[in-house]
């Protein structure tokens, strides 16, 4: 799959996630500084609420980390590019109305 803006969205989501990670991590962070790697991960944390019925995320799991991560990419990416593929498509269809000079 080829998409621009599916590229540019996974790279903003890894972006916030390796900043909010940082965040988290960094010499005297506290736990609310952790609260934003749970923020970054929500989607991930939302969907394996609902698919297994429980969310056990901790920022201090790095395997659960990546794996969010991971999830975060992909779901961006795959936005990302259905977004521009329904723009495409509206625009091939707008197109083929235009007056011809």
């Amino acid at each position: 799959m080829r998409s621009i803006l599916g590229f540019l969205a996974a790279v903003c989501a890894a972006a916030a996630f390796a900043f909010a990670y940082y965040v988290a991590v960094r010499p005297g962070a506290g736990w609310l500084d952790q609260q934003w790697v749970f923020l970054a991960a929500l989607p991930y944390n939302w969907t394996m609420l609902h698919v297994t019925g429980a969310s056990n995320f901790s920022p201090d799991a790095p395997r659960e980390v990546s794996g969010a991560a991971l999830f975060d990419v992909v779901l961006a990416f795959v936005l990302g590019a259905l977004v521009e593929a329904i723009a495409r498509g509206v625009s091939r269809w707008a197109r083929r109305f235009r007056a011809r000079a």
